[in-house]
């Protein structure tokens, strides 16, 4: 460990000694489990379309509900011992959206319980939906009443809008009093901010210096997630229909560009836990596609869907053991 520490400025290594790891841990790291219930929801869906064995989905659940509960026990650990590290992260103006990959993970795992306990699933969607309306209305008064810098604009400011569109996802399952009212609600939320933010952070990530970062790069799948999310949403509420086939091909372009770009990053940079970003929004649009290819049964959806799901597998997996690697050889906190 003390070899770790020539890393931390000479004034904080006593403090680091102290606290330990979870001096380091982000607000962020939530975006494991978040990717963890996007694959749950995948292989969910191969086990009803092609015969998938159904443990692997309900695996990859209680994977996503493990890490939920180690990374909130480690970060409220973390707010006891070191709080003035976690003030900073809320007054980062970067930083402070990714307090939303608690909130979504929180609806998320309603999703991936409902089957098992509808009761406890009530209860983290109930939560999570206040999470999320607080936070997104916290964040708007945020933009409108401060005034904001070109470096603080990131892929990330799509968790305000995100976080929205994933609560039908449970909420559609669960089928909870005054569900479709509120599926409604966050539709259209959906639609009136997140369309103009996609394209003002796709234009933004193309000019921007704070992009150029290799640890920054990957978020750029942020911008993938409404694509998925919003298609699921917005049928499952209303009804297939032409905008969303419009919707779903527009994110089926953009994607293949920055897909690449990320893999690029990933190959000729040293892992960052940052890269955690790009897990759930690759899977939120693998599971766009797959119902896309339930809606609209032709070979390309099918097939496409095959590939995004093995492709969005692989790519946490990895993830993951890059993460299992870094941590087993004590050099995971030099990597946030």
């Amino acid at each position: 460990m003390s070899r770790h520490i020539e890393v931390i400025a000479p004034d904080d290594r006593d403090k680091i000694r102290k606290i330990g790891f979870v001096h380091f841990m982000s607000i962020s790291t939530f975006a494991a489990s978040m990717g963890y219930c996007g694959m749950c929801f995948g292989w969910r869906m191969a086990h009803e379309l092609w015969g998938v064995p159904a443990v692997i989905g309900e695996f990859f659940g209680f994977c996503a509900l493990l890490f939920y509960i180690l990374i909130f026990s480690r970060y409220f650990h973390k707010w006891r011992v070191d709080s003035e590290a976690v003030r900073a992260e809320w007054d980062s103006p970067t930083k402070i959206n990714f307090f939303g990959t608690f909130n979504v993970s929180t609806v998320l795992l309603a999703a991936v319980l409902a089957p098992y306990t509808p009761t406890i699933a009530s209860i983290f969607w109930y939560a999570g939906l206040i999470l999320i309306m607080v936070f997104s209305w916290i964040l708007l008064e945020y933009w409108l009443y401060s005034r904001q810098q070109v470096e603080s604009v990131t892929p990330a400011w799509i968790l305000a809008v995100l976080g929205p569109i994933t609560i039908p996802i449970a909420g559609n399952v669960l089928q909870n009093p005054g569900y479709h009212d509120i599926s409604i609600f966050c539709v259209a939320i959906g639609l009136v901010t997140g369309i103009p933010l996609i394209f003002l952070l796709f234009a933004h990530s193309l000019f921007a210096k704070n992009m150029t970062a290799n640890a920054v790069q990957p978020s750029l799948m942020i911008l993938m997630a409404p694509f998925g999310m919003g298609y699921i949403t917005y049928t499952q509420t209303f009804a297939p229909d032409t905008f969303t086939v419009l919707f779903i091909n527009a994110g089926i372009f953009l994607f293949w560009p920055i897909a690449i770009k990320i893999l690029y990053v990933m190959r000729h940079s040293p892992f960052c836990m940052g890269w955690w970003a790009c897990s759930f929004p690759t899977m939120a649009f693998t599971n766009g596609v797959l119902h896309y290819s339930v809606d609209h049964p032709v070979l390309w959806t099918k097939g496409l869907g095959i590939f995004l799901l093995l492709f969005g597998t692989s790519l946490i997996l990895y993830l993951s053991f890059k993460t299992i690697w870094a941590a087993v050889h004590k050099t995971l906190w030099k990597l946030y």
